[in-house]
């Protein structure tokens, strides 16, 4: 049985629905719901490494609103090469330009969009909390093994089940929202007001956007006095006791406008990312099912499925950056000041680098993939990410070995564009 501290976890509010259906992304606003764009970025990538305009823009679709982000020219980048370069030489690729993101704007001064050695010295600070011994022995322990069995509790004595909001987005949103300090109805109200108060904010009246933005900030700014005056055994005292080591090898506390741009960023990043991605790999694995049979013999396998779930499908295909200098890539000259859309969902299906990229295949030869992108902004939390993944799987083929994809369900299609993922998770569990 839940705890009082995780009941929320477990109960019909119906915000779940409304707050975890891929269809319902506004990023995937504009889309063809019967297509999932992999064949169509991987024609340009064959095309040309680089193209002039946007992804969106170079497949016919309309612009989100809040895309034209400082009036810029557009450039895309499709192969592996071009986006390794894009991603590593973030002085000349600037991170910078997700300043001009009114959704990343509405987060605060983070590390996203930061570059050089400011970015270096704030993310070390945090780093120890989000490597993969303090994941194994901290989150795993603390939270994500611990919110898997009470949602698998849930389903025990079902035949059958939605994984999608049964698991898939009920997981990362309660892991990394509990590590800040909330639990109970908590978890699921911020989460809900922080959605509204980022992207979501462009669909709303700005009164409410602005009720969403203060309850998020309020409940922020008193997690952190809190554990400023007692710390207690999470992911802001954890940032609280961080330091930042400056040039001149002094130290120095996080200021609490850093405090609480990292917790929104925690926030922020880890939840929707992680719920479609997990719905992407177990689905993978029920649409091979050799392939969960292999993992069901041997648990050692579920990191390389996992792996290759980001290759294959990753959930986010394209990271914004700003040319600084006018540069030359793949033979393509890029100018000063453009933005560049580093397609990793194409560079992730280049034959150059990957064989057989097209086939979901836990066995293939080891490569790097970017589904948590590449260089010095390589995803902060991506071991977390990943237990969350191998745990929840893990659970899955304990409790439900036999489990199988819902023959007398519409088969779930994989959809979306900016935001990739499974229209349904449905399963027979036994």
């Amino acid at each position: 049985m839940a705890s009082n501290a995780l009941a929320s976890l477990v109960s019909d509010n119906p915000r779940y629905q409304q707050m975890f259906q891929v269809d319902g992304e506004y990023a995937n606003s504009g889309v063809d719901p019967t297509c999932d764009y992999t064949d169509e970025m991987n024609r340009l990538r064959e095309e040309s490494p680089v193209h002039k305009g946007t992804v969106r823009q170079l497949l016919g679709l309309p612009e989100l609103s809040y895309a034209d982000m400082g009036g810029r020219e557009n450039y895309s980048f499709f192969t592996y090469r071009a986006c390794e370069i894009g991603f590593r030489e973030n002085l000349l690729f600037s991170s910078e330009g997700y300043n001009e993101s009114p959704g990343v704007r509405s987060v605060g001064k983070t590390i996203l969009s930061m570059v050089g050695k400011p970015h270096k010295r704030l993310r070390a600070a945090a780093q120890p909390l989000f490597k993969r011994p303090k994941v194994l022995n901290w989150w795993n322990k603390r939270w994500i093994e611990e919110t898997v069995d009470v949602l698998l509790d849930q389903i025990e004595g079902q035949d059958t089940a939605d994984l999608n909001t049964a698991l898939c987005a009920r997981l990362p949103m309660a892991t990394v929202t509990r590590a800040i300090g909330l639990e109970g109805e908590d978890v699921l109200e911020f989460r809900y007001h922080m959605n509204r108060a980022t992207f979501g904010a462009s669909r709303l009246p700005p009164e409410e956007a602005a009720t969403s933005r203060a309850i998020v900030d309020r409940t922020l700014r008193e997690l952190i006095a809190e554990n400023v005056r007692n710390p207690g055994d999470n992911l802001i005292a954890g940032l609280v006791r961080s330091e930042i080591v400056e040039d001149d090898g002094s130290k120095r506390k996080l200021t609490e406008d850093e405090l609480f741009g990292y917790c929104k960023l925690a926030i922020f990043a880890g939840g929707g990312t992680t719920w479609r991605q997990l719905g992407i790999t177990i689905d993978a694995l029920l649409s091979h099912y050799h392939f969960w049979e292999a993992c069901r013999s041997d648990h050692a396998l579920i990191d390389q499925a996992v792996e290759e779930g980001l290759r294959w499908r990753a959930t986010d295909p394209f990271f914004p950056r700003v040319c600084t200098a006018d540069t030359e890539v793949d033979g393509v000259f890029v100018p000063e000041g453009v933005r560049v859309h580093l397609c990793l969902g194409a560079a992730n299906h280049d034959p150059a680098v990957f064989d057989r990229p097209g086939e979901y295949d836990i066995f293939r030869k080891k490569e790097h993939h970017m589904g948590f992108g590449f260089g010095p902004h390589r995803c902060l939390g991506m071991d977390v990410a990943r237990q969350e993944m191998v745990v929840a799987i893990k659970g899955l083929l304990d409790r439900f070995p036999n489990m199988t994809i819902d023959p007398a369900k519409p088969k779930p299609e994989f959809r979306g564009l900016d935001h990739r993922g499974m229209t349904a998770v449905t399963v027979k569990l036994r």
